[in-house]
């Protein structure tokens, strides 16, 4: 089994963006090959929020098929590029991956 942790920390004014981002990501793992289960959590800081999402595979190959999809690629060009187009305010989102493999005790 291949777990994904993947930790996405911004200020507390864009949280929305985590939010929708999380929830369109869940709905969409449900249905998606080699997934076993996802989890998100939440964690208010000072002045960010943190949004992580533990999801659990088949297999690494399963998580990276899924990641690299055309799909996902173009969701973070398009996202970047109405960014820009909008002048919004910059804002940083801070992520951290981490991947696991499961050990039998």
């Amino acid at each position: 089994m291949f777990i994904m942790n993947a930790s996405f920390e911004i200020e507390k004014d864009y949280e929305y963006i985590l939010e929708e981002k999380g929830k369109k990501d869940k709905q969409e793992l449900s249905a998606v090959k080699g997934i076993i289960a996802v989890e998100r959590w939440r964690k208010e800081h000072t002045e960010t929020v943190e949004y992580v999402m533990v999801s659990k595979w088949e297999s690494e190959a399963d998580f990276k098929k899924w990641i690299t999809r055309e799909e996902h690629v173009n969701e973070h060009k398009d996202m970047n590029k109405k960014r820009k187009e909008a002048g919004e305010r910059p804002y940083h989102i801070k992520k951290t991956l981490r991947s696991f493999e499961a050990v039998e005790n």
